[in-house]
């Protein structure tokens, strides 16, 4: 089951799966409201909903136009959403005034509270933050309620794992939970009743997995993750307050942004396109110029925004790891194309030199250990070599030998790309590289590698020293949990396995 879940998930943008969660909590809660289990009108709550997304249409729209940045309905049709959930519907001219400010200000503060282009704060969270110093009005968290609870549950985990955050999730709520215990055991309260609103009566699971999660104001790193949900579970405490200002669950999340970008200063920067590389008969390397040195380790990647027209269901954000290496200037890019692929996909084809795209949020934790003895195997599926180009680019350029062994598997012989790099890499590194075809018709006879997918007698026969080694996996889904289970099979521990972030969208 679960992965029959991950299979529709890896085929679905992460700001795609988010509207489709957001808009179908907002769909169970007007039916919620129509059998009075809700303290609103269901005509109110969709009357709210469609107020919000126009205002946020409206003004980014504008705002794009002003700062001359591509725009994103995604984005705004999110912020729209999320303040729909957690502010309560309107009912009266100054209730709508309400949502309009909360509406205008969540789209502003992407633009204006920004550093390089990238914004500082969770535009819904800071955007109530303000409504409520300047105007005097909150938010409800009306989401955070017993009859909405296991759809915000079921809704959130598919985002989490989707995004592969559940960790940051889980420290968050744990950290929330023990600081909630604390206080009521140090003031004398009843710990089950606290323990009851928590879990049961509060925004606790909405926003630990929808707002927190949000990749462009989280940090970067796995373990920068964990502290950033530790920090905001422990502001959650409503007993916390500094004077007469008292902790809410957005001005949690806000100094947790804040945190955030300390720790991991992000940066925001529309690349122009130098040259196309066809590098196989459906996998493009794209170099791009850029107009700053981006720091960045090998192996990590970055958000593509790419404006175009007709903008189809899977939106105009992408997530691409840097086949390049932090010690070039260009930016490298190596994407597949398949035959029905996206508008995004479709439109990156065609762009000419000159073509601009903007990239953001350099993250990743598919990174080479900080021990230059530890012994490594890189496995790559089809595209998914391009972490490992820039890994072995890297190493290339510094002169730095590490004891690496990779294995290759594609389809064809045809579809092995970025030759340069790895044969370089076998000469002057010694990495020992292994290349398999799993089309078993479109063998040459003069083919020197093996043939198959990857599994144990392989690994075996290559690799006798197999248990001594970190495994980084990188590729479609369906070849990475292959080879997991042929890993584990083997009794290779779970901490010695790392994969990359694939979400397999076309």
């Amino acid at each position: 089951m679960i992965k029959r879940i991950d299979y529709v998930l890896d085929r679905i943008t992460m700001y795609r799966l988010l509207i489709y969660v957001l808009g179908g909590l907002i769909g169970i809660a007007a039916i919620l409201a129509y059998f009075n289990l809700l303290h609103f009108s269901p005509i109110s709550l969709l009357a709210s909903t469609g107020f919000l997304l126009l205002i946020c249409w409206a003004m980014n729209t504008v705002f794009a136009h002003i700062f001359e940045v591509p725009t994103n309905i995604e984005s705004a049709s999110i912020t729209a959403l999320i303040l729909a959930l957690i502010i309560d519907p309107a009912n009266s001219p100054a209730t709508f005034q309400f949502l309009g400010w909360a509406a205008i200000l969540s789209m502003a503060s992407k633009y204006i509270l920004a550093i390089n282009r990238k914004h500082l704060f969770n535009p819904a969270a800071i955007a109530v933050v303000i409504t409520s110093f300047v105007l005097g009005e909150s938010a409800s968290w009306w989401v955070g309620t017993v009859s909405m609870l296991p759809f915000v549950l079921f809704g959130g985990w598919m985002i989490a794992r989707k995004i592969r955050q559940e960790d940051m999730v889980l420290t968050f709520c744990i950290a929330a939970t023990i600081s909630i215990c604390g206080v009521a055991i140090f003031q004398g309260s009843n710990v089950f009743t606290a323990l009851r609103l928590l879990l049961l009566q509060s925004p606790l699971f909405f926003l630990g997995t929808v707002m927190l999660t949000e990749p462009l104001t989280a940090p970067p790193t796995k373990w920068l993750r964990r502290c950033y949900g530790i920090l905001t579970g422990v502001l959650l405490l409503p007993q916390l307050h500094l004077g007469p200002v008292y902790s809410t669950p957005e001005l949690a999340l806000v100094v947790g942004n804040v945190f955030s970008y300390i720790v991991s200063p992000k940066q925001k920067v529309l690349l122009t396109l130098k040259k196309k590389i066809k590098a196989s008969p459906d996998i493009v390397d794209f170099v791009f110029r850029s107009p700053q040195k981006l720091a960045f380790q090998p192996g990590q990647y970055m958000e593509f925004t790419l404006a175009h027209d007709r903008v189809d269901s899977r939106g105009n954000r992408r997530y691409f790891t840097l086949a390049s290496s932090p010690t070039e200037n260009d930016v490298h890019l190596g994407i597949r194309f398949y035959e029905q692929g996206s508008s995004f996909k479709k439109t990156m084809y065609r762009i000419k030199g000159g073509s601009q795209i903007a990239a953001a949020q350099i993250a990743g934790d598919f990174t080479m250990p900080s021990n230059p003895r530890q012994k490594l195997v890189f496995i790559a599926g089809g595209i998914g070599i391009t972490p490992f180009r820039s890994m072995l680019k890297y190493l290339l350029d510094t002169q730095q030998r590490r004891d690496i062994v990779l294995f290759y598997v594609n389809k064809r012989a045809d579809e092995i790309v970025y030759k340069d790099v790895l044969a370089a890499a076998q000469a002057q590194l010694g990495v020992r590289m292994f290349f398999t075809l799993t089309d078993t018709s479109a063998v040459a006879r003069n083919w020197q590698g093996w043939v198959g997918r990857i599994n144990e007698q392989m690994i075996l026969s290559a690799i006798p020293d197999y248990d001594e080694r970190v495994y980084y996996l990188s590729g479609p889904p369906e070849m990475v949990n292959a080879s997991e289970d042929v890993l584990r099979h083997m009794g290779v521990r779970g901490e010695q396995i790392k994969k990359d972030f694939f979400p397999g969208l076309v």
